[in-house]
This record gives structure tokens, sequence and C-alpha cells, in this order.
């Protein structure tokens, strides 16, 4: 049963049937960069957090490039946006020269003057049943890092208020290893529950608010669905809905936590749609796609309609603006292939500030 009231959402229980998702006891290995690994256990305290002490969830969606996200809504719960933000907005009269590549969608605004952004943030990859950390999506964890040492990093500079350098930085790491069973489509699937589940473990340990970012990272083969309906699924184009997507939710014993959720990427639908030979190869790039993708959207976003919209009908957040928008860039010397982010200095997709 579930009682949703003004966006609140709370597990009051979940019955487990033959041939439904269940997550396991879970082994959860912490690997931080110069620190010894050591070990942590998914447990009942875990598992209750994710089906009754949850609130004030919300999420929105990267959506995939399939007939069935065309209808769906990215937001949950749906935003009911006005144009008090809007009506506020002046764009310059002149139009700075963009760096190129560049184009021009629609600038953003902070819909609730109040709202949140992320000035600093350690980001916390937790990678999912993978015996060789992050390998299995290429190298997340170095992206990460090049990611926040880059000037690229810095376009977010004028929605936060800070110019700052290492603002964004690597956390560390979790490895969980679990069995993941079939649900009822035979597919083997993690449900939102397994994920809060997971998500849970390891922000209590590593720390919650808006200082922590995770990013949970799903192996091949392997759809998660969300309570409300749209899923990852490239097995069955009929229902899959998004790549990827960032999530807020309070746990009532560790606060407020903000999470991301990469499912695999090389996929019909989430491979990045630039150059056949990306520079990091089509894993690792698709990946890295995905994830400056989310990341960029919880610092300017994290609580979800609160922050940085975009002033187009769809109010779309600041990575939805830019997306196919692709192009071959280098982050602290590095090339990545990935999609460029809005700038509302130049009224463009850029990839420098």
């Amino acid at each position: 049963m579930k009682i949703f009231r003004e966006g609140t959402k709370r597990r009051i229980g979940r019955i487990l049937i033959a041939g439904t998702t269940f997550l396991c006891l879970a082994t959860v290995k912490v690997r931080a960069q110069q620190e010894s690994t050591v070990q942590l256990q998914v447990n009942a305290e875990d598992r209750l957090a994710a089906t009754i002490y949850t609130s004030n969830i919300r999420y929105h969606l990267q959506l995939a490039k399939t007939a069935a996200a065309r209808t769906a809504a990215q937001d949950f719960p749906n935003a009911n946006f006005t144009q008090r933000a809007k009506a506020r907005l002046t764009l310059a009269t002149t139009v700075p020269v963009p760096p190129q590549p560049a184009f021009y969608p629609q600038d953003l605004f902070k819909v609730v003057s109040t709202g949140a952004t992320v000035l600093t943030a350690k980001s916390h990859p937790i990678f999912v049943d993978c015996a060789s950390g992050g390998s299995c999506w290429g190298n997340p964890s170095t992206f990460l890092t090049n990611l926040g040492n880059s000037t690229f990093i810095h376009l977010l500079d004028q929605y936060i208020g800070s110019s700052a350098n290492s603002r964004y930085t690597l956390g560390t790491a979790v490895t969980v290893t679990q069995p993941i069973f079939a649900g009822t489509s035979g597919v083997p699937t993690l449900s939102e529950n397994d994920i809060l589940t997971i998500v849970h473990a390891a922000a209590k340990t590593n720390g919650a608010g808006l200082g922590h970012i995770y990013h949970v990272f799903l192996p091949n083969k392997v759809d998660t669905c969300l309570d409300e309906g749209p899923c990852y699924s490239p097995d069955n184009f009929s229902t899959f809905v998004f790549c990827a997507y960032h999530f807020t939710v309070h746990f009532s014993d560790i606060g407020n936590v903000y999470y991301t959720v990469e499912p695999f990427q090389n996929v019909l639908g989430c491979q990045i749609p630039g150059s056949p030979t990306p520079p990091n190869g089509q894993l690792a790039d698709s990946t890295n796609n995905s994830l400056s993708h989310e990341l960029f959207e919880t610092i300017t976003d994290p609580d979800i309609n609160t922050g940085f919209r975009a002033t187009n009908t769809s109010f779309e957040e600041i990575g939805d603006v830019c997306v196919g928008a692709v192009a071959v860039f280098p982050l602290n010397g590095h090339n990545y292939e990935i999609q460029l982010e809005y700038s509302d200095t130049y009224h463009a997709c850029a990839s420098t500030p």
C-alpha cells in the first residue's frame, strides 16, 4: 500500500511474492582513494528505511530515445509550474558569441527563489555486481575526477554563485555484490525499493545532505523500474522510458539523500549519439555522457522543481535542454565525447564557462 500526499510518498510495507523482484542481504565494499577497503552489510535497518521511513521523494528522468518515452512525464511528482519566475527573466539585448560548438535553445531560471543548489559535494560511485569495480562501465571514478578538475565544471558557476576550484570531488566508492532476481517479465530487475536500500546503506556510512551525491551503476542485462511505472528496459522497447535519473529522498534516520541512477548505457536508446569511435570507447563515453548529465542536473536542481529549469514549455533541466548536442572536448587534459550543458551566459549549450 502507498500513500501519496502533496508529493510525499510513504511506504507502509512490501509483500514479497515468488517471481517478483526483491533484495537479498548484500555485501558492500567501500573503496576510498588511498584508503583500505572495508566491508559493510546491507541489513534489515536499510531495508526498513527503504520501505517505511522514506518521504519527500522526487525524481527527474533522462528520457530514452524510444517511442515509449515520447508521452512519459519526466518528473515525479508532476510539477505545476507557474510563470512567476519566468516573468522576472530578462534576456540580454546582445548575445555574446559562445565557444563552439553551441546552439541556442532556451535560458534557465530558478523556479523558487530560495530553491537549493549544490555549492560543493563529493560524488560516491556505487558499483552493483561488478567484481572489478567501475570497469564494467568504463571508468566513472576517473571521469568524475577529471570533470571536477575541468573548466567545463565551471559552467555551473553562474548558477551556484561560486568560482572556487575543487568544489566537486570524488568521494568513497562503494561496490555492492548481491543476487538480482527476475521480476514478472523474467528479466533481472531492481525495484525502486532495492535501490533505496543500497543508497541508504552507503549514505549512513559516508554522509547525507547536499554535500554528498551518490551514483548507482547497474550492470548489463539488468532492468530497473520506478514505483510510478517508468522503466529502463532495453529488452522491451514498449516499456523502455528512461536512460538514467536523479532522485532526492528523505530518510527519517539520516536525512536528505541525493543520488543518480545510471543503468547500463551502451544499449540502443541510450548510447552516445556522436561519432562511432568516441575517445574512450562507446561503453565508457555513453556512461560518462549520462553521468555528467545527471550530475549537472543534481547540482542545479537537487530538490527537483525548485532549482534551475528552462523557460520553454517543458521546463527542462540544464542537461535536457542540450541532449543531442554532443562534442569531443578535454576535461582536465583528457578527451571525452559527451553532451554540452546549457549556459545562460551565452544563451547556448557550451563546453566552457
